[in-house]
């Protein structure tokens, strides 16, 4: 098996390869089409065209490769194999005594690789390449960030809560600022000031007029003042709408990460830990639907390749669909976040565990 094993990988590796840059042409000259006001815009002037190809394509077209690395994956394999079979070479290595399993045994170790290569891409190549990305994105192409969210609640420690009625992100500023403090369940401290200024020199916040109660058993004292300069476990960059900063993030610090968020009681949590499980599932489908498209494409039937390659682009999409579906409602509900990240791969195993069964018949 030694020649068909490398002949089999040289073809899985080949298609690959030759489907990514494919794929990367287009989404290069679409996005191209779609940002070109972007680039010539006043905004985007101190980018050079050198800029936005170092700083920008060749960090947002791996970002975007990777993120489905597990379709090109199974179009690979649904295209060669399916090409291999029209041609009755997949029939000649049966009838030279090699098994059906044992020929898959070849596409799956190969499948394995891929995935180990995407899985360190996911973990810690792509996020740096996101900085560079989205630094640039952010300077040339987007708005400033925003919060729109009102009346937030944050914890900032095991005993602290601040509360803010709403947060300009351009002024850095925290309006309608109140800040409680509690032994146990009993409130020993509250703050409650007109507003709140980040001061980035100092890592400070700077509290306006504000009005302090402190409470010791039934004795209570009341002060207030101008200005008080406070350091408090939040800051600024905890408000932006958008989840950049996750992505810009290896797994260790997507993990150390959350944990702070859980132990501040961010409302986003749920958001970040399906940024944190997709990592794995992404890239641990690309084994799943090896398997699959090879179950589907090793058999000779009645419309050849174009047949093949239609369903295995259905079942691209419908995985697609059903990931992102999976993804929006597991980070707005209740529901556990490693089964709602999983439940695409999980239906797939089942599908494709239907047509291994079948295959070989």
């Amino acid at each position: 098996m030694k020649h068909i094993d490398k002949y089999i990988v040289g073809r899985f590796l080949k298609t690959y390869l030759f489907s990514i840059l494919i794929l990367a042409f287009i989404i290069i000259v679409f996005d191209i089409s779609e940002k070109i006001d972007d680039f010539t815009d006043d905004r985007a002037s101190g980018a050079s065209v050198w800029d936005i190809i170092i700083d920008y394509y060749l960090n947002f077209v791996p970002f975007l490769i990777n993120q489905f690395n597990a379709l090109f994956v199974f179009i690979s394999v649904i295209f060669f194999t399916s090409k291999m079979a029209s041609k009755s070479e997949i029939i000649a290595i049966f009838n030279s005594g090699v098994s059906f399993y044992r020929l898959l045994l070849t596409y799956v170790i190969t499948a394995i690789g891929l995935f180990a290569v995407n899985l360190l891409m996911t973990f810690w190549v792509i996020p740096e390449a996101n900085k560079v990305r989205i630094d640039f994105e952010n300077k040339f192409i987007r708005n400033a960030p925003y919060f729109n969210k009102k009346n937030t609640h944050v914890q900032i420690d095991s005993n602290s809560y601040v509360y803010f009625h709403s947060f300009n992100i351009k002024r850095n500023t925290a309006y309608k600022f109140s800040l409680e403090k509690f032994d146990g369940q009993n409130l020993i401290y509250k703050l409650n000031a007109s507003f709140a200024v980040w001061d980035s020199t100092d890592n400070l916040w700077t509290i306006k007029n504000y009005h302090v109660r402190e409470i010791d058993g039934i004795n209570e004292k009341l002060y207030s003042g101008n200005k008080l300069d406070t350091a408090l476990n939040i800051q600024p960059r905890d408000f932006k709408s958008w989840l950049n900063d996750v992505q810009t993030m290896n797994q260790a610090e997507l993990i150390d990460f959350i944990e702070r968020e859980k132990f501040k009681g961010s409302s986003q949590v749920k958001e970040y830990e399906v940024e944190k499980h997709k990592r794995l599932a992404f890239p641990f489908a690309s084994i799943i639907l090896t398997i699959m498209g090879f179950s589907l494409a090793s058999r000779k039937i009645r419309g050849g390749i174009g047949m093949h390659i239609g369903l295995g682009m259905l079942l691209c999409f419908t995985y697609i669909l059903i990931s992102q579906m999976a993804f929006v409602y597991v980070a707005q509900s209740d529901m556990n976040t490693i089964l709602g990240v999983w439940i695409p791969n999980i239906i797939y195993t089942i599908i494709t565990a239907i047509l291994l069964y079948k295959a070989p018949k």
